[in-house]
């Protein structure tokens, strides 16, 4: 099989010749160290927008950027104690909100300083940002993309987060969020079904894409979205949606790489397809892989690699890889993704060994 017939073969729930080693784009860079990890069978998982975002998107990026009628956008920079940073605002008939960011020193990552929330009034602006996005499709670039991948990995069909999640990761930040749809819910609330009715239409394109594996990048962790939020704001979305991908013949895969344990019994009854970046209880998460597996019979779950193995020796990661193996079992499909930051200098020793490790190992008997 060839590495993209490998992975698509695990998104479709189905097994593969044996199981997949893969990594986000983002995390691969160029270079001899990656040439040597794809061509021991290294997947490469990319992402394309089936649309523009909803705004405010995630990244000034062209491909998620969206007019916005009525609307001005304006970027500025800044240098403050040796860092540069970001500043967004748009400016609306209803009000104006601003956002400051910077990127994370060690990782490249996007850190929210200051986040479009600030007070209730501006939960009307980011309402009237959703009513008047304008959205274009991206199937061009997305054929382009597959294309230009070919046989080394799988491109997503990537949608934006659900509202609940957006705008307690983007817009506003777990604090405000939390507090003010507990003490003043009908702004919030208000914004939540802007997002959701012009989310229907971000949908509709999904179905009508040419990708066959829809993403959903949630961020999903129950310290943040307990039982009670997840089963009214997000639970819904999902068996809504999710139903309708399943009859397009797509596959729905949303970032789940929290705590899930409080949510377990939710998350069973959900048409979600696949669980991706699933966070194994070495890096936090709640869930044993065999537990995982138990609780939601029919799904796929796509651990992520424990960026803190990357710091020990080699004998330690076969150790946790044959472990890994061995609480899997051999009753479905999954991979091992690399789906969160590495530390720096490790990912060409690291991305290897666990690429000739699973070529050496599998397909075994385990019990």
């Amino acid at each position: 099989m060839t590495i993209r017939e490998r992975m698509m073969a695990v998104y479709r729930n189905q097994r593969p010749d044996r199981v997949p080693v893969a990594v986000y784009s983002r995390y691969l860079p160029r270079g001899a160290g990656e040439r040597m990890a794809r061509e021991l069978g290294l997947g490469i998982i990319d992402w394309y927008p089936v649309s523009s975002l909803l705004a405010p998107p995630w990244h000034l990026d062209s491909r998620y950027l969206s007019e916005v009628k009525g609307a001005e956008l304006s970027v500025g920079y800044a240098w403050r104690e040796g860092r540069r940073v970001e500043t967004r605002t748009y400016r609306t008939p209803v009000g104006t909100v601003r956002q400051e960011s910077t990127v994370e020193p060690g990782y490249g990552s996007d850190w929210v300083l200051e986040h479009y929330v600030k007070g209730p009034e501006d939960y009307k602006v980011l309402a009237y940002l959703a009513e008047h996005t304008v959205f274009r499709r991206h199937e061009a670039g997305l054929r382009a993309r597959t294309e230009e991948l070919g046989e080394d990995g799988v491109v997503l069909g990537r949608i934006d987060r659900n509202p609940y999640q957006k705008v307690l990761i983007e817009l506003a930040g777990p604090e405000r969020f939390l507090i003010d749809l507990q003490t003043d819910p009908r702004p919030v609330v208000e914004l939540l079904d802007s997002l959701a009715r012009r989310m229907e239409e971000v949908f509709a394109m999904a179905l009508e894409s040419q990708a066959e594996v829809i993403w959903q990048p949630d961020n999903l962790t129950a310290d943040m979205t307990p039982p009670a939020a997840f089963q009214k704001y997000c639970l819904p979305m999902y068996q809504q949606y999710g139903s309708r991908l399943r009859a397009a013949g797509k596959r729905y895969m949303v970032h789940m790489d929290g705590r899930l344990g409080p949510l377990k019994d939710l998350i069973a009854g959900a048409p979600v397809d696949l669980i991706e970046s699933f966070s194994l209880p070495l890096v936090g998460g709640d869930l044993p892989l065999a537990e995982a597996r138990a609780a939601w019979p029919g799904k796929v779950i796509l651990p992520n690699f424990p960026a803190t193995l990357c710091l020990q020796s080699d004998e330690a990661i076969e150790a946790f890889l044959d472990q890994l193996l061995a609480e899997a079992g051999t009753q479905g499909p999954w991979m091992l993704q690399f789906s969160e930051d590495i530390p720096a200098g490790q990912w060409q020793r690291v991305m290897p060994l666990a690429c000739r490790f699973m070529e050496q190992t599998f397909p075994r008997k385990r019990s």
